[in-house]
């Protein structure tokens, strides 16, 4: 069986995604942060846990990601697919964030996707065989009003997956990113809802995407069907942006 290495994984698109790798024949080693009533949430929903480990993370902390790594491993052996998905935003304006904010983001936002490649791609490229999908933002690409560090940090994220297609592409390895657009998860609860309205009338398709649709690409990028697929910032925002 494959082994799916996420972070993020209790909740929103990273839930969807277990459930989308369960469901295509993988084991699934997934990274959290601290919630534990959504550890327990997933984890109570799955047909066969025996096929998840849930490793509480820190994907900022360059320790922390070794030791989740070396524990994944060993549970379930080499990571054929990792997916970077661990993510948190701010809103306001520029001049109210403050150095820690533009720390935190960007160790999160970035530094997890950097920190989880480091501990994963030996083995990857010792292979000669691996997927690496990182989880961004259509505001990596188009910037955002009052998400200027989010923004940011997402398009190091999307400068990151670029570089390392060009870099391990002839090992093999194929690194792509999802832009998810306006997609219905936790970080919308800070939106009132005539603002979500706002936010789905600006979509093509008029609504906001599911976590099941997002997570769906995810497990596209990860198959054979896209085995000619890398260095793409794959946009999912229902014609939000073109």
């Amino acid at each position: 069986m494959k082994h799916l290495l996420i972070s993020g994984g209790t909740r929103g698109i990273g839930a969807s995604t277990v459930r989308r790798f369960l469901k295509g024949g993988y084991v699934c080693s997934v990274l959290y942060s601290s919630d534990e009533k959504a550890r327990e949430e997933l984890s109570s929903s799955l047909e066969d846990p025996s096929f998840v480990i849930f490793l509480k993370c820190d994907v900022s902390d360059p320790v922390s990601v070794k030791s989740a790594v070396e524990a994944a491993i060993d549970r379930f052996g080499s990571v054929d697919v990792l997916v970077s998905n661990a993510g948190i935003s701010y809103v306001g304006l520029c001049d109210t964030f403050d150095h820690d904010d533009y720390r935190k983001i960007m160790d999160v936002n970035f530094g997890g996707l950097f920190n989880l490649v480091h501990d994963t791609v030996q083995s990857m490229i010792s292979r000669k065989s691996g997927i690496i999908i990182a989880v961004s933002s259509m505001w990596g690409q188009e910037g955002a009003s009052c998400e200027a560090l989010y923004s940011a940090s997402k398009g190091a994220v999307d400068s990151y997956v670029r570089s390392l297609a060009k870099e391990l592409g002839p090992s093999g390895i194929r690194v792509n990113a999802v832009s998810p657009g306006v997609i219905k998860t936790d970080m919308l609860n800070c939106f009132s809802d005539e603002e979500l309205s706002e936010l789905a009338s600006g979509t093509s398709l008029g609504r906001i995407g599911t976590p099941e649709e997002v997570a769906d690409l995810i497990f596209y990028l990860a198959s054979p069907e896209s085995s000619f697929i890398t260095g793409q910032i794959v946009g999912i925002n229902g014609g939000f942006i073109g």
